[in-house]
């Protein structure tokens, strides 16, 4: 500070006031990003657990057509106990190998689960069909799901 200049250094109330809204606007953009993409991420593993269990079926349908094997398509996902899912009660383990353990599933019945987000899917055995309750789950490409594929011995 010069001799005669009353006026103080450093940053007035409103620069200070304005400095905080503008730190406080970008850390609640940031906040929301994130919890946006975790959410998407989350949504993208359920995705990817249901398009598992659904290649699961579709190999074991094509298999069975290989081999003249009947049932077409695998009478039960898993032999896991009704509840959550653990690294000792695996879920789909006869149509994922080795099973999987992503937490957040809970198997609410035979053929029956429910998604972390609260989606249930149901298995069909006859048909091989593994759909979302709500029928919002994109199908996989694979054999019919109306008729088993047809024997190849003649």
């Amino acid at each position: 500070m010069t001799p005669g200049n009353s006026r103080l250094l450093g940053f007035s109330k409103l620069e200070t006031a304005f400095i905080l809204v503008l730190v406080t606007l970008v850390g609640v953009l940031a906040i929301t990003r994130y919890l946006d993409l975790s959410l998407t991420a989350r949504q993208s593993v359920d995705s990817g657990v249901v398009a598992a269990v659904r290649k699961g079926i579709a190999d074991y349908a094509l298999e069975s057509q290989d081999l003249g094997r009947l049932p077409v398509y695998p009478p039960l996902l898993d032999q896991a106990d009704i509840g959550e899912v653990t690294s000792q009660n695996r879920f789909f383990t006869h149509v994922v190998e080795h099973g999987l353990a992503v937490t957040g599933w809970v198997k609410t019945g035979p053929g029956a689960y429910r998604a972390p987000n609260g989606e249930s899917f149901t298995y069909a055995p006859g048909t091989g069909d593994f759909s979302a309750a709500n029928g919002i789950a994109p199908r996989m490409p694979g054999p019919s799901r109306t008729q088993p594929p047809a024997s190849t011995n003649e």
